[in-house]
């Protein structure tokens, strides 16, 4: 039960009429308290809630971190593909060599093509599965 200082006492004493009956006293000492009460279970919730929202923050935090890294490997390992095939396709016209060149072509071709989002399902899966992922 909540504990009232005795200054608390005599401040809201004080403002009591003299006049008043003792149970119209009594009736605003217990809606002081009720009053009180309500105060003190409000001020519990919205301590929890803080404290559900930072936890909620930091988990969201987390998954955009690891969301960004995991994009950022995927095209990052498309776009040294796709850089080291012009690199051969450039190779091959240097050299004058067709069968270079339509090599570099065709696999810049693959790869361009084919989506990186191909097997989204899978990569779901492991996420949801909270097991390590490899990138």
């Amino acid at each position: 039960m909540n504990k009232i200082a005795p200054n608390d006492i005599v401040k809201v004493a004080s403002k009591i009429p003299n006049n008043m009956p003792v149970p119209d006293v009594t009736k605003v000492f217990d809606m002081l308290m009720e009053f009180k009460r309500e105060n003190e279970a409000t001020k519990r919730d919205i301590a929890r809630l803080d404290v559900m929202k930072e936890v909620m923050i930091t988990e969201i935090t987390k998954k955009y971190d690891f969301y960004e890294k995991l994009f950022n490997n995927v095209f990052d390992e498309r776009r040294i593909a796709i850089q080291k095939y012009f690199e051969i396709i450039d190779s091959g016209i240097k050299q004058n060599d067709k069968d270079l060149v339509l090599s570099g072509l065709s696999n810049l071709s693959n790869v361009v093509a084919s989506s990186p989002f191909a097997n989204i399902g899978e990569l779901k899966n492991l996420i949801e599965s909270n097991k390590q992922i490899e990138m």
